[in-house]
């Protein structure tokens, strides 16, 4: 009898131990998922902006959706500034599954004329970041260089008199890297724009600069 009623509550501890696993794994898939989406609708946003109109409007947005999150630095007397917003994987990077990681988008605001859409994303291998710039006198194509750093990080700029199409590509970026383990994110930061964007470790200073029309 006493055989009987062990064997009864091991199994029971597995089934609930099973449970438990399973819930945890749901729960980490799913907030991937949510870091995931929430990354790419911000790029999305920021990519959107051609004014400082835009800027403001969808810095609206940001604050009713990320709170503390997103914030502002007000300089030019009220006339500029820094509109910061920022997605990070704090949750599951606090588990040791995968490595602290964001993507931030700052815009930059000078006497009351947009000058530049920055979206950084910070990641411990394949750090990038990515700028569209609103000033004059750019040529129009992409351009790669890279910042030395303890990992280097790449850096993309291009003007905004780029076709709709190639703007594209400038913003385009797997947000998957934020949620997959080390060694593993680095391999799938960019999708279209990839052909630009080889990426650090790999010899990058060989061609320390690079453009791409």
């Amino acid at each position: 009898m006493l055989g009987r009623s062990t064997h009864h509550w091991v199994r029971a501890g597995l089934a609930v131990l099973a449970a438990g696993i399973a819930l945890f794994g749901l729960g980490t898939a799913a907030y991937a998922i949510h870091v995931c989406a929430s990354a790419a609708a911000l790029i999305d946003s920021a990519r959107e902006i051609r004014t400082t109109a835009d800027a403001e409007r969808e810095f609206a947005k940001w604050r009713k959706r990320l709170g503390k999150e997103s914030w502002m630095e007000i300089k030019d007397s009220g006339r500029g500034g820094n509109y910061y917003a920022r997605i990070v994987n704090r949750a599951i990077a606090r588990l040791h599954i995968v490595e602290p990681s964001e993507v931030m988008v700052r815009v930059t605001v000078r006497e009351g004329e947009l000058l530049c859409v920055t979206v950084d994303i910070s990641t411990p291998v394949a750090p990038v970041m990515i700028q569209e710039w609103f000033k004059p006198g750019m040529q129009n194509r992409f351009t790669l260089s890279y910042i030395k750093d303890a990992v280097p990080i790449a850096r993309v700029q291009f003007p905004s008199s780029l076709r709709d199409a190639q703007r594209r590509n400038g913003f385009a970026v797997r947000t998957r890297c934020l949620v997959l383990p080390h060694g593993v994110a680095g391999e799938l930061l960019f999708s279209s724009s990839a052909w630009c964007c080889p990426l650090p470790g790999r010899n990058p200073y060989e061609q320390s600069r690079k453009s791409c029309s």
